[in-house]
């Protein structure tokens, strides 16, 4: 096949019913949220100068209940908050996923890719499985990329169909290793980096206790994934989603020939290619402010010329790439409102004024509770913080400069006040409903979030357990 649509393809759309019970789940956060400037007071923290350094003290301040209007129209009216620069970010980076996929989707390419990896692994699935899982992590680990990994998924999905998994097994295998990989990070530039600096702490120590965390709990977390996998393999109706989702499930019956896309080999070097300037960027990102604040507009480019350049390479012709384009730009639309109402409960906290009174009487309720029950009351609270701000170096700009002064009061040391913002942010990514990666990503693979919390909550669980022994070991050795 060369430049021509095949009627052999696979088809990447956002599900309706999958869109819609998210969106009913966040309109009732985005209700609740709007309540709360209600009832909790409102409060700010102020830069202060005490005994000669800089400090941070709260204040109460006058109410600032957001009205029935406003709670309403969150969802535009977050735009001009101060995330909305992102937003609006965000909004571009899944339209462009949409079109430049569809390029691909239709002169073949994915196509191609899928029966290539399907001729190379297919008796030896568990190990590509398990390579494709630790490899997500490690990156997310070291480099903090996060969104760039939404066109594996999008690719992986179809795959795991495939080869006898399920929706379920293709995204924890990429995302949730994803999400699980940015919690236990090591060198993550974006959450490790800025805490480490925001605590007056050299820059990613404490690999002492890091290094053995990401072992632990990726190991953990991959043979949780293939367990469920040969169970899904050996009997289809173990899967938590059998007889719901047939998004993909047609496809299992394509049949894929490699040789069929013209340039092939030029089209895996482009994306090959994409992927490590993207690595390269997020690393140069982590050392020039410029650069790291450019990454979500890079991340766009990329696809954009990922797409475009492999259509082209196919052999399909500046016409047809073009109409290709246009036609999937509204493939992801219907995610445009999954984000906004994502980003609307961080919004309705921020303009009532309530997120500061709920940092405030963490840290006051942190005193009575010693070293050991306070360092676990500080992961507990980062969790419940990323609800309501769901961006990893926002959440430590804001909480990092209170806790850790906090911490030395109560002897839990700066590298564990860190330890537990990392735990707290990072694993509950892939657990509120409130994080736009989670809600996008699940989305695209047509998994409804009450089925992915009824697969994914006994793994949330031990792994919380996890947490829990390794900030008490830390808090032991004085680490």
């Amino acid at each position: 096949m060369s430049g021509a649509t095949t009627n052999n393809e696979i088809d990447i759309r956002l599900p309706m019913k999958s869109v819609i019970s998210t969106l009913i789940i966040l309109a009732i956060l985005v209700a609740l949220a709007g309540a709360s400037t209600h009832f909790i007071p409102a409060g700010q923290y102020k830069d202060v100068i005490q005994d000669g350094l800089p400090s941070k003290v709260y204040e109460q301040v006058a109410p600032a209940p957001v009205p029935i209007w406003k709670i309403a129209l969150a969802p535009v009216l977050a735009l001009t908050g101060k995330n909305g620069p992102k937003i609006v970010v965000i909004f571009a980076l899944i339209v462009i996923l949409g079109g430049s996929f569809t390029i691909l989707i239709k002169t073949g390419v994915i196509n191609e890719m899928l029966a290539r990896l399907e001729h190379s692994f297919s008796d030896r699935k568990t190990t590509l499985l398990a390579i494709c899982a630790f490899g997500c992590a490690f990156l997310c680990s070291t480099f903090g990329m996060m969104e760039e990994f939404l066109p594996v998924l999008i690719i992986f999905i179809p795959f795991a169909i495939r080869m006898g998994w399920d929706d379920i097994t293709g995204f924890a295998t990429i995302l949730l290793m994803v999400g699980f990989g940015f919690a236990a990070a090591t060198f993550n530039p974006f959450t490790v980096g800025v805490a480490q600096t925001l605590a007056n702490l050299p820059l990613f120590s404490g690999l002492s206790i890091r290094i053995p965390f990401f072992i632990v709990i990726i190991t953990i977390s991959i043979l949780y994934i293939i367990r469920y996998a040969n169970k899904v393999e050996k009997d289809p109706k173990q899967s938590v989603t059998y007889g719901e989702n047939n998004q993909y499930q047609a496809q299992a019956d394509l049949e894929l020939k490699i040789g069929e896309v013209k340039n092939a080999k030029a089209i895996m070097a482009l994306m090959v290619g994409c992927f490590l300037f993207l690595a390269v960027s997020v690393g140069i990102g982590s050392q020039i402010k410029i650069v790291g604040d450019l990454i979500m507009i890079i991340l766009l480019l990329v696809f954009l010329i990922l797409g475009i350049g492999g259509g082209l390479l196919s052999g399909a012709g500046v016409k047809n790439v073009v109409r290709h384009f246009l036609r999937g730009l509204g493939t992801f639309s219907p995610a445009i409102p999954v984000i906004m109402l994502a980003f609307s409960v961080s919004y309705l906290v921020e303009i009532g004024l309530v997120m500061d009174t709920i940092l405030f009487t963490i840290a006051h309720s942190l005193e009575g509770f010693g070293a050991h029950g306070g360092a676990i009351i500080l992961f507990f609270s980062q969790m419940a913080i990323n609800f309501f701000v769901p961006s990893g170096s926002g959440q430590a700009a804001l909480t990092i400069p209170i806790l850790a002064p906090l911490g030395d009061i109560i002897g839990v040391s700066r590298q564990t006040v860190v330890l537990a913002y990392q735990m707290g942010d990072g694993f509950s990514n892939m657990l509120w409903p409130t994080h736009p990666f989670l809600m996008i990503g699940l989305g695209f693979a047509g998994i409804r979030y009450t089925k992915w919390i009824k697969w994914s909550l006994p793994l949330h669980l031990l792994i919380m357990v996890i947490c829990i022994a390794f900030l008490l070991l830390a808090v032991e050795i004085g680490y």
